[in-house]
């Protein structure tokens, strides 16, 4: 589907399949995203604020440039195979994470070196020490 621009405010996506999806730019603030299959969706500069997205499926969802501020059910875990960058804004429990530090790292290694052609590999977990 191609929902470029759309307005989703407060939309109910609950189990939704958008697989695939193009939502640059969309304004999705507010909508329920629980367990969706959002595999490879681009939602590059969407407005994603509040939305809630527990249980979510990211893996290879393009969120440059992405407002995910107070978004809730967002974990290190779902994100560490999406493609986030540093304009991307995190909800502020997630902003300094190390997985998401270093997700935001392999994106920008994987970006400089291979363009936009897939989504990097996700990032493994940090040890702690």
């Amino acid at each position: 589907m191609f929902l470029t621009w759309a307005d989703l405010r407060r939309a109910d996506l609950r189990g939704a399949d958008l697989r695939g999806s193009i939502l640059n730019s969309a304004d999705l603030s507010m909508a329920w995203l629980h367990n969706s299959r959002l595999t490879g969706v681009q939602f590059a500069r969407a407005r994603l604020c509040g939305a809630k997205f527990g249980g979510a499926d990211l893996l290879g969802t393009d969120f440059s440039g992405a407002d995910l501020r107070e978004a809730t059910g967002l974990t290190a875990e779902q994100l560490s195979g999406a493609v986030i960058d540093e304009t991307t804004t995190l909800p502020e429990e997630l902003e300094t994470d190390p997985w998401m530090m270093a997700r935001r790292e392999s994106c920008r290694v994987w970006r400089d070196t291979q363009g936009h052609l897939n989504a990097p590999p996700p990032t493994p977990a940090p040890t702690l020490h």
